[in-house]
């Protein structure tokens, strides 16, 4: 994906290349695609790790990287190798540490990853940009210990020697020499304690602090007992997890005023504080699960967003509120925190049960993904995916049962024994409000589509969730179709790479079957189980593909969309492709030919027509943009189908810069090319794109199927 914090630059997401004029594309930028040459094809640059191939991956990561450490103010030489290594997969990682001066920078790494051949395939991106602090220190490593010992407060209480080094911290926007001091308090008390503390070493002063080290334990409404960390200040416990830099407050059943929850004696089992418990521990599990199951830190995935700052002073955090209102029955993120109510006591007890607090937070790791507009089917693929998550938090804390797949069935209607809001494995066993004739729905047949519940953002996303319960656990739908399920680790995996890298904020369901099967490829491959398990999921759902309405039977393109990877799809010469470019037709990638004068690539898939087919039509959505007139064909883009070898079977249409499009985001689908003469045969479906001496012409390509 796009870098979020620490994230991902796929290869090719160089942002889509500058316009030359408004005509042509200048691929300066861009990946030029090329097919191995025959010397290639086959090699592998890594084998073991030997120091020689960790030199060799080291050296193409530097080249990698250079060209991008410039605009971010980066001297290529303050990167050192902090870890390198080659995978079972032969791929090769080196993992690089920011330096400025040699005093290493505080959460500033990459790792660029290279494919067993020694091209990139992506590159990890945590570096901070135009770092600039005064590196001569006015304080010494001994004085810095002093302070800090001295701001925690009991020398005679540590049971170890500190721990001091030096590093470049970045907090609040602003860039601190500090002394990071590591403090061990392990006296077998309820005092026990690791705290860090960060000495800026010019100022002496107190940048951050955090406490490793903190457990409370409280009483929750809904899951027991448990542990839960908290902070201390003096004599004084908060309900403040610095760690996770998360914190958990009291509205006191007011809608303005908010408090800190304290306690004298860390056990917080009082009548109000253990809403707040509920909350505040499924924080924590919540970040817990994106983190360890997804690599993904905090809501925003640089970790926070934070929103109110710790009793500390510095560490903002990641805040959920409880108490709100009078009575409120309902719980909600507004894009900065989360609140709870009360509930009224009949419909709903306080809404802080574990996957309630999941799905909450989990609409802000959509807000900061795909962002999904919070209406009609969009809207419903983005309470699905709080739904699913907030499930899969559940499970993920307190393991899988028949109530992992209930929503909200701890706090919804407290005298009605085991029933709950929605029911992922059955839809329609939610409430009838009178809807659709089965309140939710979950066959694409049943959904609702009038303007109620912003367009049934709750109401359809049964859709979603039954698909997603389809895949994971397999079943029969009552509407026909039986599945063998591949487990929710996995179906949770491939959910989560489709929200976070193929998704976009207009998203349908056909996009999302789209955008699902397309991470099925990434993580598991276009031939898996787990890939032909997603399309069967969504087709017992009644959800068909997107891919261009060249046809009714069974897509036949993998990845048509070109979404986040060019592959399957491959190419010669001139030809590029974006993953995040500014003229996609739908989602974000698509490929492109020509941009440039003598230009010469193709763009192909090869795709096997089964030979019962009784369609296979192939249509795209196309793109011309030109600075040639529109009276001579100067530049052409030939449509072709050839065997595996390459030889031309047939030219199926050309297109020029006489097709010029009114701009450089107008698309226009081209259909209808039967390709059934070549049912029971595997060939290249190809683009070829050719341009002259003089002025560009731009052909882009996107949405790519044949059905």
């Amino acid at each position: 994906m796009l870098f979020v914090g620490p994230g991902l630059f796929l290869t090719g997401c160089e942002g889509d290349p500058a316009e030359n004029g408004a005509d042509a594309e200048d691929p300066s930028n861009a990946i030029a695609v090329t097919a191995p040459s025959a010397a290639d094809a086959g090699k592998v640059m890594f084998r073991t790790g030997s120091d020689e191939e960790l030199k060799q991956a080291l050296q193409i990561s530097r080249d990698v990287l250079s060209a991008r450490l410039q605009p971010m103010g980066i001297d290529p030489n303050d990167l050192e190798v902090k870890r390198s290594f080659v995978d079972d997969l032969q791929m090769a990682h080196t993992h690089l540490q920011q330096t400025l001066g040699g005093v290493p920078v505080f959460g500033g790494e990459a790792i660029v990853h290279l494919s067993s051949s020694g091209k990139l395939f992506a590159v990890t991106d945590s570096l901070l940009r135009n770092v600039n602090v005064n590196l001569e220190a006015s304080y010494t490593s001994d004085e810095a210990v002093d302070l800090a010992v001295g701001a925690y407060g009991c020398e005679s209480c540590l049971t170890a020697e500190p721990e001091v080094d030096l590093w470049v911290l970045r907090q609040d926007g602003r860039d601190h020499l500090a002394f990071r001091v590591q403090l061990r308090r392990e006296d077998g008390t309820d005092k026990t304690s690791m705290p860090v503390i960060f000495i800026d070493a010019h100022t002496g002063t107190v940048v951050w602090q955090y406490e490793n080290l903190q457990t409370g334990s409280g009483t929750s409404l809904y899951s027991g007992t448990m542990a839960i960390n908290t902070y201390q200040s003096g004599t004084t416990y908060y309900m403040e997890d610095i760690p996770r830099k998360l914190g958990t407050f009291d509205n006191r059943n007011s809608t303005s005023s908010t408090y800190r929850f304290t306690d004298t004696d860390d056990v917080w089992n009082s009548t109000s504080q253990k809403a707040g418990v509920d909350a505040h521990y499924g924080a924590e599990m919540v970040m817990d699960y994106y983190k360890n199951v997804h690599g993904r830190n905090g809501i925003d995935g640089n970790g926070g967003p934070g929103y109110y700052t710790s009793i500390d002073g510095v560490t903002p955090l990641i805040t959920s509120i409880v108490h709100y209102g009078n009575n409120y029955a309902n719980a909600f993120w507004n894009g900065s925190y989360m609140t709870y109510g009360d509930g009224d006591g009949s419909t709903f007890t306080p809404l802080v049960s574990l996957d309630i607090v999941g799905h909450e937070m989990t609409h802000g790791v959509t807000e900061r993904t795909a962002n999904l507009t919070y209406s009609g089917e969009s809207g419903a693929l983005n309470e699905s995916m709080s739904d699913v998550f907030g499930a899969m938090i559940e499970r993920a804390a307190q393991g899988e049962s028949s109530d992992t797949w209930k929503i909200g069935e701890d706090c919804y209607t407290p005298s009605t024994a085991g029933d709950a809001l929605r029911y992922m494995d059955d839809p329609h066993l939610a409430g009838d409000y009178g809807y659709t004739t089965n309140d939710d729905p979950d066959h694409y047949s049943e959904r609702y589509t009038g303007s109620s519940d912003s367009g049934g953002v709750h109401i359809n996303s049964g859709i979603f969730n039954k698909a997603f319960y389809l895949l994971a656990k397999g079943g029969t739908h009552h509407l026909g179709g039986t599945m063998t399920g591949i487990g929710a680790d996995q179906a949770a995996a491939i959910w989560y790479k489709a929200l976070t890298s193929y998704m976009t904020s207009s998203t349908n369901f056909a996009g999302a079957r789209t955008a699902t099967l397309n991470a099925a490829s990434a993580l598991y491959g276009a031939t898996s189980t787990q890939y032909t398990a997603v399309g069967t999921a969504w087709d017992l759902v009644g959800v068909a593909g997107s891919g261009g309405g060249g046809g009714s039977g069974s897509e036949l393109v993998k990845n048509g969309g070109l979404e986040g990877t060019y592959a399957p799809f491959a190419g010669t010469g001139h030809s590029y492709y974006t993953a995040s470019g500014s003229y996609p037709h739908g989602g974000t990638g698509y490929a492109y030919l020509g941009s440039v004068n003598y230009a010469n690539g193709t763009f192909y898939q090869d795709i096997t027509i089964p030979s019962t087919a009784t369609s296979a039509s192939l249509s795209f959505w196309l793109n011309v943009t030109t600075s040639e007139g529109t009276s001579t064909a100067y530049d052409k883009l030939y449509v072709e189908v050839r065997n595996t070898s390459g030889s031309l079977l047939s030219t199926l249409v050309t297109y020029s810069n006489k097709n010029k499009s009114s701009s450089s985001s107008t698309y226009t689908q081209r259909s209808g090319f039967n390709l059934l003469a070549w049912k029971g045969q595997t060939v290249r479906v190809q683009f070829r794109g050719t341009t002259d001496s003089s002025l560009t012409t731009t052909f882009r390509l996107d949405d790519v199927s044949v059905k």
